[in-house]
């Protein structure tokens, strides 16, 4: 079964190689109104009704080793929700709201480390054990009869891990985190999700980069630019012109783009775990919505890219890069290269995405036009006005949907 979807998947790649002309069926125009990428009112919906219930990557599992172990997550702070996460004595990790019930204080004040057995707000030192009930308060004496019992705990989010990988949800309802990735999920939990044997976090990078939270998600799910972005680096690797893509259900896709030369058998790291003859082929790729891409560059090498809105013209930019062994003496001079070369080809994508927010922003630039192995970023569109309803939305900047009927359930 997995050799049959692994040619499958490959004579896509061939298919489109060898096609000449636009395919006649296909919708045309499948442009984007460019004031979707500036609008502010569109960015707050955008935030209401799209980031805040959706399913988000936050962080990897082994950030968190020990209980009491947490980590602030930023890109969420500045998304207007101060939130950590932290490993219970129950091996769980939970995501709390950075607020003690008295008045709001901080119950961690740093990036990243250790609460020890308790949570203890920095304000008044109320504390609360690592699931947020609340233990105590000094001065007890001075509430009123009752008051530990009756107080709620602390604020708290959805929270779930798909094998290694940590993702929260800001508003309460809807799908849980397995429903919410398929096919996803299902496709890649041999090499990365829950039935993946090694998964080590080995490098993490963030920055703040002044364009719209989707910028840097379109240029991950398509290849028209890697000719000219990446003439002298991904270019050299990879055949643009053999790109598979697939629009799958919930507003997820996929990509495949080959590789010029087979993957080496030698290669002095092993494959993750599960079947790679996919990731073997090129570089193996899913946009799962709304700002997440899993990059497999290879079957020994993955990285997860996530944005999130900073304002309407900046956003908070962050690679973890994973591997299917940990950094060790002797792996580590390899795992930093490829670190450090995969991180190279993200800056020079993210190198014009700062110029065009600017045409976006003066007007010059009026609209994505885009061409058919570009389809994967309208309908990342189309989704977002699913999740919006199009009956919120100005009719200027609406992007009606005209893919559904080439969504492929696999």
């Amino acid at each position: 079964m997995q050799i049959k979807r692994s040619v499958a998947l490959a004579e896509r790649t061939e298919e489109e190689c060898q096609r000449d002309t636009f395919p006649a069926d296909f919708p045309n125009p499948i442009d984007v109104p460019a004031a979707r990428y500036t609008d502010p009112e569109f960015l707050a919906l955008e935030r209401e009704y799209v980031l805040e219930r959706s399913w988000l990557f936050v962080a990897h599992s082994r950030q968190l080793p020990e209980p009491g172990d947490f980590l602030m997550l930023d890109a969420l702070d500045k998304l207007g929700h101060p939130i950590f996460l932290v490993r219970g004595r129950d091996g769980v990790i939970r995501a709390f709201y950075n607020s003690c019930r008295h008045r709001g204080g901080p119950l961690v004040d740093q990036p990243s480390g250790s609460t020890g057995r308790t949570l203890v707000c920095k304000y008044h030192a109320w504390s609360y054990d690592l699931t947020g009930k609340l233990l105590g308060f000094p001065e007890a004496k001075n509430f009123p009869r009752g008051a530990k019992t009756t107080c709620p705990p602390l604020p708290q989010v959805d929270c779930d891990t798909w094998g290694s990988l940590v993702f929260v949800k800001l508003h309460p309802g809807g799908p849980g985190l397995r429903e919410y990735l398929e096919p996803v999920a299902t496709e890649l939990d041999g090499l990365l999700g829950e039935h993946a044997s090694e998964v080590h976090l080995v490098d993490r990078k963030e920055l703040d980069v002044a364009c719209n939270w989707k910028l840097p998600g379109d240029g991950n799910i398509e290849t028209y630019h890697v000719p000219f972005v990446h003439r002298d680096s991904a270019a050299l690797l990879l055949d643009e012109t053999r790109t598979g893509q697939w629009l799958l259900p919930n507003g997820h896709s996929r990509m495949l783009i080959r590789f010029r030369q087979p993957w080496p058998a030698d290669f002095p790291i092993p494959h993750f775990s599960g079947d790679t003859s996919v990731a073997e082929l090129g570089i193996y790729s899913f946009h799962v919505f709304p700002n997440l891409s899993i990059v497999l560059g290879g079957p020994a090498t993955a990285f997860l890219i996530t944005a999130l809105p900073d304002g309407t013209d900046s956003c908070h930019f962050v690679t973890h890069f994973l591997s299917p062994v940990a950094r060790s003496e002797q792996t580590a001079g390899l795992i930093d290269a490829m670190t450090a070369n995969n991180w190279a080809v993200l800056l020079e994508d993210l190198g014009c995405m700062t110029a065009a927010q600017k045409s976006m922003r003066c007007g010059a630039a009026d609209l994505l036009r885009l061409q058919y192995q570009e389809r994967r970023i309208r309908y990342v569109h189309e989704q977002i006005d699913r999740c919006i309803g199009v009956e919120r939305i100005p009719e200027k900047l609406c992007t009606p949907a005209l893919l559904d009927r080439y969504v492929e359930q696999r």
